[in-house]
């Protein structure tokens, strides 16, 4: 009887001990993983238009979040993990203090998600064992979706097909006034084979 139970105890040691090695296995691949720096995903890059640029000028937790999410591009997954929190904070600083010319619906929900996403990824973080395809997932997810919001500020100052129309006739008059081109070669067709 001792021996079966002897054999019992064996046989389960060796298949906890297998067991355990099958664990550490992908824990110490997603460690490797998140020493390497993010491989952002999109190579997309959003300016300002003038406008935009001058509505967020002394907006300083949009300075901030842009601050932090340009670093975000070449982090490491530790690194992240680190900053996750205080992106956290900037995301929802900038959630709450929208300056009043830019506090639309659209502008609104932006930051809403930009506050999800950066909730998202502290959430991932703060997991017991982190994976690195979710944390990268996550800080991708963070710049795709920041440069999603600076689109919408450029909307905010788009001008309508009409006030275009407006402005090019108001441009063309213009040109013409100055004697850019001669008024009466805009009236005539031109014909080249004269």
């Amino acid at each position: 009887m001792k021996k079966y139970l002897s054999i019992v105890c064996i046989i389960l040691f060796l298949a906890c001990e297998e067991n355990s090695e099958q664990q550490q296995a992908p824990q110490q691949q997603d460690s490797l993983e998140l020493s390497q720096p993010i491989a952002v995903e999109t190579n997309r890059t959003v300016n300002l238009l003038t406008e935009a640029r001058e509505a967020v000028s002394e907006w300083l937790a949009y300075a901030m979040a842009q601050n932090e999410v340009e670093n975000l591009r070449s982090q490491t997954g530790k690194e992240i993990i680190l900053n996750a929190e205080p992106l956290l904070e900037i995301m929802e600083n900038l959630n709450t203090t929208i300056p009043v010319p830019l506090q639309t619906p659209a502008v609104r929900a932006r930051t809403n998600v930009l506050y999800t996403k950066a909730g998202i990824l502290l959430q991932l973080s703060n997991k017991k064992n982190e994976k690195a395809d979710e944390i990268f997932n996550a800080a991708n997810e963070l710049i795709t979706e920041f440069d999603n919001f600076k689109i919408q500020l450029n909307e905010l100052y788009l001008k309508a097909p009409e006030d275009f129309e407006l402005e090019l006739d108001r441009q063309f008059e213009e040109n013409q006034q100055q004697g850019n081109f001669p008024p009466d070669t805009l009236d005539e067709p031109q014909d080249s084979l004269r």
